[in-house]
C-alpha cells in the first residue's frame, strides 16, 4: 500500500483544474538566479564556468541510438487516461479546455482522447480561411453531438477576421447550440482568448505542475535500466537507481524550477543536455555513466532585446507557432521588417521550426516567458 502510495505520487500525469495548478518550489529563486548569472557573467566573463566540477571539453554528445534508449519521447498516453478519468465529472459541460504550455502535449492527448471514443476532430482552418473570416469550419460542427478540437491555437489568428471564427465557435458551443466539445489548447491561446474573446464559465484542466523528485522518477522510469548521471556543476550524482538518495533530488528541483514543472520543457533540457565521457570508445553504448550540462547556463535572451522582437515572440507564444507568410496578418510592421527579426531570432537558436511553423525553441521558452513577464505582456497562466 505504502509503494503504491509513493508512485502515485510521484506520477507525472496528475490532471488538476487550472485553478489547483502549482509550479514546483524555489521557482522565484530559480529566477532571481538566472538574472544573477547573466548579471556574473557579464561582469566577470568566464569565471563562473571555470567553477564547472566537470569541464564540456571532456565530454560529449550521446550517439543517436543511446539517447533514445536513455532519454525516449515522451508517450502521453497516461495523460490521456488521466484525462479520461477527469472528464468524468464535467459530462454535462458543453465545452472543456484541456491546457498546457507549448511542448506540453495537449493536442496529442485530446487527439488520442478522441480516437479512443471515436469522436471526430474538427478540421484545421486555412490560412486564407481565417484572414477571410470563413466559418465554414465551424459549420462542421452543427451536425455533430461530440466533437474535438486538439489545438485551438491553430484556429484563430490576432487580426479582425480571424478572430469571427473562434468567437462564433465558443459563442454557439457555450449556448449548448453545438453539443459537447473537448478542446486542447496552448496555454498562451488560452490567456488571449480569455482576454479577447471571454471563457468565463468553461472548465479548464491542465497536468500538476512537477518537482524534481517526479522528474528523477520519470527519467529514472523511461530509461529501463537507470543510468547514473551526474551534474557537470557539481559533480554530485542527480539520477541513480537508488531512489532513496534524496539528496540527488536537489540539482533536478532546480531543473523542474526553471521548466516551472512542466515536463515537456524539461524533457528537452535533459535530452539536449545529456553527455558522455568524451575518452570512451564509439563501442561505449553500454556505459552508464552519463553527465547533465549545466541546464540554466544556456538559451538566454539579452536584457536588451528590441520591441520588434519582443512583440514577435509574444505573437508567436500566443498562436502556438506560425508560418512565415502569417506574420504580415498579425504584426503591426513590415515583411521585411518581421521577416528579418525572426531571421535573427532563428539564428541565435531562440526560435525552432515545427511542421512549418517558427516556435519558440524549448530551451528559449524559460527566459522568453521571463522576458514578457518583466515588459508587463499577458502571460499564460501556467
Amino acid at each position: 500500500m505504502a509503494q503504491g502510495s509513493t508512485n502515485a505520487a510521484l506520477s507525472p500525469w496528475n490532471v488538476v483544474a487550472l485553478d489547483t495548478f502549482q509550479t514546483p518550489e524555489r521557482t522565484q529563486a530559480s529566477q532571481w538566479r538566472r538574472s544573477w548569472r547573466a548579471a556574473t557573467t557579464w561582469m566577470i566573463g568566464k569565471e563562473a564556468s571555470e567553477r564547472q566540477a566537470k569541464q564540456e571539453s571532456e565530454l560529449r554528445a550521446l550517439p543517436k541510438v543511446k539517447l533514445a534508449h536513455v532519454a525516449p519521447p515522451i508517450d502521453w498516453m497516461p495523460a490521456t487516461e488521466r484525462l479520461k478519468q477527469a472528464l468524468k465529472d464535467y459530462e454535462d459541460a458543453p465545452v472543456v479546455l484541456f491546457i498546457s504550455p507549448p511542448y506540453g502535449g495537449h493536442s496529442t492527448v485530446v487527439s488520442q482522447w478522441a480516437a479512443q471514443q471515436d469522436i471526430p476532430c474538427l478540421t484545421v482552418p486555412t490560412l486564407k480561411e481565417l484572414v477571410d473570416g470563413s466559418l465554414a469550419w465551424v459549420e462542421d460542427a452543427t451536425q455533430l453531438k461530440r466533437w474535438a478540437i486538439p489545438a485551438l491555437e491553430y484556429h484563430f489568428l490576432r487580426h479582425t477576421n480571424g478572430l469571427q471564427g473562434v468567437r462564433g465557435l465558443l459563442e454557439r458551443a457555450l449556448s449548448g447550440r453545438l453539443g459537447q466539445s473537448v478542446m486542447g489548447c496552448d496555454s498562451w491561446t488560452y490567456a488571449y482568448l480569455q482576454h479577447a474573446v471571454g471563457l468565463e464559465g468553461v472548465p479548464v484542466l491542465t497536468l500538476q505542475g512537477l518537482e524534481g523528485e517526479q522528474l528523477a522518477h520519470y527519467f529514472s522510469q523511461a530509461a529501463g535500466e537507470c543510468p547514473t548521471v551526474y551534474s557537470t556543476r557539481t559533480g554530485k550524482s542527480i539520477l541513480t537507481s537508488d531512489s532513496d538518495q534524496k539528496e540527488a533530488y536537489k540539482e533536478l528541483q532546480r531543473l523542474a524550477a526553471h521548466c516551472r514543472g512542466h515536463l515537456g520543457i524539461a524533457w528537452h533540457y535533459w535530452r539536449e543536455r545529456l553527455r558522455e565521457p568524451a575518452e570512451d570508445s564509439d563501442d561505449s553504448d553500454t556505459s552508464q555513466e552519463l553527465w547533465l550540462l549545466d541546464a540554466l547556463a544556456e538559451a538566454e535572451l539579452p536584457t536588451d532585446t528590441g520591441d520588434l522582437a519582443t512583440l514577435l515572440l509574444h505573437t508567436l507564444l500566443i498562436h502556438g507557432g506560425l508560418e512565415d507568410q502569417a506574420l504580415k496578418h498579425v504584426l503591426p510592421f513590415s515583411d521585411h521588417e518581421a521577416l528579418n527579426a525572426r531571421f535573427a531570432l532563428a539564428r541565435r537558436g531562440i526560435l525552432s521550426s515545427q511542421q512549418g511553423r517558427w516556435q519558440v525553441a524549448p530551451l528559449s521558452y524559460a527566459s522568453v516567458r521571463q522576458l514578457l513577464e518583466s515588459r508587463n505582456y499577458l502571460v499564460d497562466p501556467l
